[in-house]
């Protein structure tokens, strides 16, 4: 009953994005639900005390970071009669505390908070910006379920501002891998332009301006709609971070994608899929 009586719609929200994506900070629930921090700070302590979340403090440089928060089996419970239609039928769920806190140690952890966060910045963005949303947000483990047969993305979003609507793929790409894998990644996508059928960008983050240009490179091949941009600048997704295939130097905001020309194989993959899903058969090259 103290439960009940003291959550509120945003509380919500939150449980129900740590339940899809994992982790988050409470910089991250700052920016995307509070216009203060201690205000965050304290409401967070509160659902703690409530047993619907759990924390821990990573080490950084030797000392203790900000506290990072993980569902907790009642928030759980929450998150699933959220989901129920029926308010009268009994709630089951499997989950298990300690299996969510086991990415406090583990090397996940750095990637799962960088990829989730480009998508948070998005979300406070959007509550600058005048006709701004993310309309979609999928998480890694929810990408994998559905797309996982063909690609696996770190996230995939729709944002919409004004008439423009993007819908992209995240690779949250932190350096540890060669550029090879991520030009096996780009073939993947291919792929899954011509199953899916859709005019996703892919959006590709990388550590640095070095890797930037590698990855560029490696992208190329496949003739993708993808744009690049650095850790640096990823926390703010929706300004003119992003360079789109072809131009150098270019920088165009998230929602300019949506205008922006797709290369000519991405247009010619898409039109195959266009002409399957009306015919019935597959052009050759694409069979």
């Amino acid at each position: 009953m103290d439960v009940a009586s003291s959550l509120t719609d945003r509380d919500r929200e939150i449980l129900r994005l740590l339940r899809w994506h994992r982790v988050l900070t409470t910089s991250q629930v700052h920016v995307m639900f509070f216009s203060d921090l201690n205000t965050a700070q304290h409401r967070m302590t509160r659902l703690h005390d409530l047993r619907l979340v759990e924390r821990f403090r990573p080490l950084r440089n030797g000392r203790e970071g900000e506290y990072h928060y993980v569902l907790d089996r009642l928030g759980a419970f929450v998150v699933a009669a959220m989901a129920n239609a029926d308010p009268n039928k009994e709630v089951k769920i499997r989950w298990r505390t300690d299996q969510a806190l086991a990415i406090a140690t583990s090397q996940p952890l750095a990637h799962a908070l960088g990829a989730n966060d480009v998508f948070v910045r998005l979300v406070a963005a959007a509550r600058r910006l005048p006709a701004a949303e993310l309309e979609t947000w999928w998480g890694e483990a929810y990408c994998k379920a559905v797309l996982g047969e063909v690609a696996r993305p770190d996230g995939l979003g729709v944002w919409t501002e004004g008439d423009a609507e993007v819908t992209f793929c995240l690779e949250y790409d932190r350096g540890s891998e060669p550029l090879g894998r991520l030009a096996e990644k780009a073939a993947d996508y291919s792929r899954l332009e011509v199953g899916w059928g859709i005019p996703f960008w892919l959006l590709v983050v990388v550590p640095g301006p070095r890797r930037e240009v590698g990855a560029r490179s490696v992208l190329s091949g496949e003739g993708l709609a993808a744009a690049t941009t650095t850790q640096a600048c990823a926390d703010r997704p929706a300004e003119a971070v992003w360079a789109p295939p072809g131009v150098e130097g270019a920088r165009l905001r998230l929602a300019e994608l949506a205008s922006w020309p797709r290369p000519a194989a991405s247009v010619a993959r898409l039109a195959s899929a266009a002409r399957y899903r009306a015919t019935g058969k597959w052009d050759e090259e694409v069979s």
